[in-house]
């Protein structure tokens, strides 16, 4: 076969639309899924949580999907500092995904998480409004679990900062390491 033979086989050409296809996928959901989900994430989490939420950068690699979360923040209720803070989060989804229609990740990496939690002196803690939010009753019926999974779960290089006003002390944990 030569050349201009290759070129008139409908096999070779539906091929190369194929490839083309799917290079253009990627190249679009590696341009377009960053700033959207930087978006999305920022908007629904803070409605979701009522406290600001922030997000420095975030990479995405269709090809492998692998996806990076640089500086994730949540701000305390009066919004003065972050209440809860990671440097990295790393996840590395599987093909599997696609072909279960449902998440599996392989490897979570979550990188210098820190937490500042206070119990309040009327026995209240800082985040009460928080886990308020998230207790209310859904507004859909109730339907399956969602299926998925996630696999190799790894922190490194954490802290917890816990302050406590009812007896006056302060509590930290710091490089906290778990694989």
């Amino acid at each position: 076969m030569n050349a201009a033979s290759l070129g008139q086989n409908k096999w070779v050409r539906r091929g190369i639309v194929a490839l083309a296809s799917l290079l253009g996928l990627w190249f679009v959901a590696w341009l377009a899924v960053p700033p959207i989900a930087k978006n999305q994430i920022q908007k629904i989490a803070s409605e979701k949580l009522g406290r600001k939420v922030t997000v420095g950068k975030i990479d995405f690699k269709p090809w492998t999907l692998e996806l990076t979360v640089d500086d994730l923040s949540i701000a305390t209720a009066d919004g003065s500092q972050p209440q809860f803070h990671v440097a990295r989060l790393y996840a590395d989804a599987e093909l599997q995904s696609v072909l279960r229609l449902a998440p599996v990740i392989d490897a979570v990496r979550i990188e210098a998480p820190v937490v500042k939690l206070t119990h309040l002196a009327d026995g209240k803690y800082d985040i009460d409004d928080i886990l308020a939010k998230l207790a209310s009753p859904p507004a859909t019926p109730k339907s399956d679990p969602p299926r998925f999974a996630i696999y190799n779960i790894a922190i490194s290089g954490g802290s917890v900062d816990f302050d406590d006003e009812t007896v006056k002390r302060k509590h930290t944990l710091r490089d906290l390491v778990l694989n």
